[in-house]
């Protein structure tokens, strides 16, 4: 058996190098200040967490892609319409229940709130955490996806109501207008 032998004489100074190696890229971390915080657009943020509201720049951005992709003219985002939007989509949250075009109506709420149009279409729906999910929704729903393509339409409103003690969370409404 041959002998086992440890150089002292060599730990104590591996150890202070490897100590030192590890404060110092430590402190190189620390010096370049917080982790950077990762950046997610608009239309893929959250809405089922309170505080949060629909992004209308990123949302008419995407619907009008959409629109030109199917050879449609873009939708303007119009105040007005928002805000008949967010009318409808608090009653929605309040009662806990997706209104159908019907239940809504959106003839007189529009009629009062001085917005002129030939016709009108909206999409009602609940439990998209996001826009684009919301959207996806709406793509593949014939009667939704009709509304965001309607070739007369001209003028759009959206807005989302956040319901916490809600099964769906979020709640939408998304209003296009035809002019007369």
């Amino acid at each position: 058996m041959t002998p086992r032998f440890r150089d002292t004489a060599m730990v104590a100074p591996l150890r202070i190098v490897s100590l030192s190696l590890l404060l110092a890229a430590g402190l190189a971390a620390c010096s370049r200040g917080p982790a950077p915080v990762e950046h997610v657009p608009p239309f893929y943020q959250r809405l089922d967490i309170g505080g949060r509201s629909v992004d209308p720049a990123s949302s008419l951005s995407m619907i009008n892609q959409y629109r030109a992709n199917n050879g449609l003219q873009p939708l303007i985002w119009d105040q007005g319409l928002a805000r008949v939007a967010q009318a409808e989509v608090d009653q929605m949250a309040a009662a806990d229940r997706v209104h159908s075009t019907a239940d809504a109506g959106l003839d007189r709420q529009l009629q009062g709130a001085g917005i002129g149009y030939a016709s009108f279409l909206a999409n009602f729906s609940a439990g998209y955490r996001t826009f684009a999910e919301a959207f996806s929704g709406w793509r593949e729903s014939k009667q939704h996806n009709a509304t965001m393509l309607a070739a007369k339409a001209s003028r759009v409103g959206l807005a989302t109501a956040y319901a916490p003690n809600s099964k769906y969370k979020i709640f939408w409404t998304l209003v296009v207008v035809e002019p007369r």
